[in-house]
């Protein structure tokens, strides 16, 4: 059973890089959770201290913009209230389980613990953390700079049409860029 946690546990971004002795000191500070159907792993606006791995079943997302109603699948292998295992934080969203789910239930105060001890885990996550934000940086470079050029070519347009060229085309604008979820996903 241990190894099977931690092979979920090197699948995970936020642990990339970390031994099998490391990521064993983190399962073995993990504990069970299950939840019934229409049961909430996190809710929305609620504080919370645990993060959990899913280890069978499927959870959705709710009180997500954007995302169709019925939500995403979220299944074996996949990370729900990941920031809250590390620092104080409400949630943004709720995670309900579509049928029944067992976690792995990763508390603050037990990762804490482990970090104290092996504080080249902490070292590791926070770097992992730091490469994550700067690609969300960078992927958000390309979104601005998407709607700069999407600005223009409108902004180009109504020189246009006030120029009396009429209602040609928008210039040509480059398709939005792809974002990627997580690069981790491609590789693992």
């Amino acid at each position: 059973m241990l190894g099977s946690k931690i092979e979920l546990l090197e699948r995970l971004p936020i642990f990339r890089g970390l031994s099998r002795r490391q990521l064993g000191l983190i399962a073995d500070a993990s504990q069970k959770a299950y939840f019934q159907a229409g049961e909430n792993l996190i809710a929305k606006d609620q504080p919370g201290d645990t993060a959990y791995v899913i280890m069978t079943g499927t959870a959705r997302c709710l009180h997500f913009s954007g995302a169709p109603a019925s939500g995403d699948r979220i299944g074996p292998g996949m990370f729900v209230g990941e920031l809250a295992m590390l620092v104080d934080t409400d949630h943004a969203l709720t995670v309900q389980a579509k049928d029944r789910v067992r976690a792995m239930a990763l508390h603050r105060d037990a990762l804490t613990l482990v970090m104290e001890r092996d504080p080249a885990i902490a070292q590791q996550i926070a770097g992992n953390l730091l490469t994550r934000l700067q690609d969300f940086g960078r992927d958000m470079r390309k979104v601005d700079d998407f709607l700069a050029q999407f600005e223009t070519a409108a902004r180009e347009r109504r020189i246009m049409r006030r120029a009396g060229a009429g209602a040609r085309a928008l210039p040509h604008v480059l398709p939005f860029p792809p974002i990627l979820e997580q690069k981790t996903r491609q590789s693992g």
